[in-house]
């Protein structure tokens, strides 16, 4: 498997970046880097947290070794999908955490979709044959579309991306409200998933911004693979069971990895269940993560 990019952590962003760079054995010229966290030094040991980076290969692939990679990739892809790995990074138990008050705020201000301010390696970008017809349609039609004509043209420009992909799909979508769900058929599956997601999910932000550009109304997307979306929920439930089961025992904060705007969501709703614990998200997009902590209601 080609390795691309990598989350790392160090006591220092310094240390972090040097031994992500060792472990894709590139040069920091070679590099994209991104600190997702600064870390703190703590006092006297109590509070100390790490600090994260994320290093990312710089993509000179073309659109057809770029197929051929995630070609490689798609087998154990659906190995992972099928057997999930916890994605916790938990903090010393046997340090005591002092947490900062949240950047954020609670799930129901968490958004449903996020825009990145930059694309991944396995990003698709929007044809200029679809940018053109967007801003045509904002020119001519200032109401917009209806939501069913405006569904229909974002299906037909999901299966135009997943083509220049190398794969053959056939788009149908569902709307249920203020949310549309395009569902994907096609053969190379875990091709359209990409790697932890990256292709579904840039492809269903790209998805949401030319719905809104058509329709002109705030609506919700969501894209499907099969049955993805709901083995991909199943894992977010284990994630925030063992979050929890964590937190409680140990009293400690733990930090999750990266996810998507919607993903935090659905962890955020799962670990609401529980009155000891409170989450809130932290970072920037794409590398905003959420952070998991105890409660302690003695005080």
């Amino acid at each position: 498997m080609i390795e691309n990019s990598l989350t790392v952590r160090g006591e220092t962003v310094e240390k972090a970046i040097a031994k992500g760079l060792r472990e894709l054995n590139i040069q920091e010229k070679d590099a994209e880097i991104r600190v997702i966290s600064e870390g703190k030094k703590g006092l006297f040991g109590f509070g100390k947290q790490d600090a994260i980076v994320e290093i990312q290969v710089k993509d000179n692939l073309s659109y057809k070794e770029l197929t051929e990679v995630l070609i490689q990739e798609e087998k154990e892809e659906q190995q992972e999908i099928q057997s999930p790995q916890p994605t916790t990074a938990p903090v010393e138990p046997s340090e005591e955490v002092v947490v900062e008050e949240p950047l954020s705020h609670d799930v129901t201000n968490e958004v449903e979709i996020s825009t990145p301010t930059e694309q991944t390696v396995a990003t698709p970008s929007a044809p200029e044959s679809a940018v053109k017809e967007t801003n045509e349609t904002k020119e001519t039609d200032s109401t917009g579309l209806p939501l069913d004509k405006s569904s229909e043209l974002v299906a037909s420009y999901i299966d135009r991306v997943i083509k220049e992909y190398g794969a053959k799909s056939e788009t149908t979508f569902d709307i249920n409200g203020n949310q549309v769900t395009f569902n994907i058929e096609t053969d190379k599956s875990g091709l359209v998933i990409g790697k932890h997601g990256k292709i579904i999910n840039s492809l269903q932000i790209l998805s949401q911004t030319l719905l809104q550009n058509y329709c002109h109304h705030r609506v919700s997307v969501l894209l499907n693979v099969g049955d993805y979306r709901d083995r991909r929920a199943n894992v977010l439930e284990q994630i925030a069971s063992r979050t929890a089961k964590e937190v409680l025992s140990t009293r400690q904060t733990v930090i999750l990895d990266p996810l998507p705007a919607y993903e935090r969501k659905q962890i955020h709703a799962h670990l609401a269940e529980y009155d000891r614990i409170k989450t809130h998200s932290e970072g920037k997009e794409p590398n905003r993560y959420l952070v998991v902590e105890y409660v302690d209601k003695t005080q």
